[in-house]
């Protein structure tokens, strides 16, 4: 009963909440020269990022690319533990929707689960159907070749930043830096406050060919 009321006032409520977000969009046009775009937000903000969710911006619609995009092309996105919720088509979709409304120098900053890391704990937590929060809707468990290889295939090459290779060793290269802050970082993240990598990501950079 009370998820079907939840998704009831969801319902009622997403033309308000796109309505309101297409309004901050016009407001941040107005008050930038960069398209900084954060990808699967939620409640997710950074100063001078645009912050949208699918209720605003399906990564898969090419419709709403074209809502947002058409006359101003995107310089950086920035998607943090996103794309593991989406299938193969889904990915398709959103990367060739990335390259035709980002400009020529875009950088895309994407962090997702770590299917190379060495410790067996952490990938039963967050590979698909994982014990993890949220890991019952993963569809993916991304590897840095893996990951690349999608991108790869929308014309654009990946520059790796932060990851565990085939071998399981450890490649740290992140700092909170302009193309993206990410909290589930080894330089970020709590839980290795001991100086090991017990939880990190697969950050890698994406720059169109």
């Amino acid at each position: 009963m009370y998820k079907k009321f939840k998704s009831f006032i969801y319902n009622l409520l997403t033309p308000i909440i796109k309505m309101y977000k297409y309004l901050n969009w016009r407001l941040y046009l107005f008050t930038t020269t960069e398209i900084k775009l954060i990808i699967g937000a939620g409640p997710t903000n950074y100063k001078g990022w645009f912050s949208t969710d699918i209720v605003t911006l399906d990564v898969t619609k090419e419709s709403d690319f074209k809502k947002y995009f058409s006359k101003k092309k995107i310089n950086k996105v920035l998607a943090e533990h996103v794309l593991e919720h989406l299938n193969d088509r889904e990915l398709k979709l959103m990367t060739v929707n990335i390259y035709q409304y980002s400009n020529d120098s875009v950088n895309i900053r994407i962090a997702v689960p770590d299917g190379y890391h060495s410790n067996q704990k952490y990938i039963d937590t967050v590979k698909p159907g994982g014990t993890g929060e949220g890991a019952f809707d993963h569809k993916n468990l991304f590897t840095v070749d893996t990951l690349s290889k999608i991108f790869a295939d929308a014309g654009f090459k990946a520059y790796p930043v932060e990851y565990w290779d085939e071998n399981r060793k450890f490649h740290q290269g992140y700092i909170n830096d302009e193309n993206g802050y990410i909290i589930r970082s080894f330089i970020n993240d709590k839980r290795n406050s001991d100086g090991h990598p017990n939880y990190t990501s697969l950050i890698v950079d994406f720059r169109k060919r």
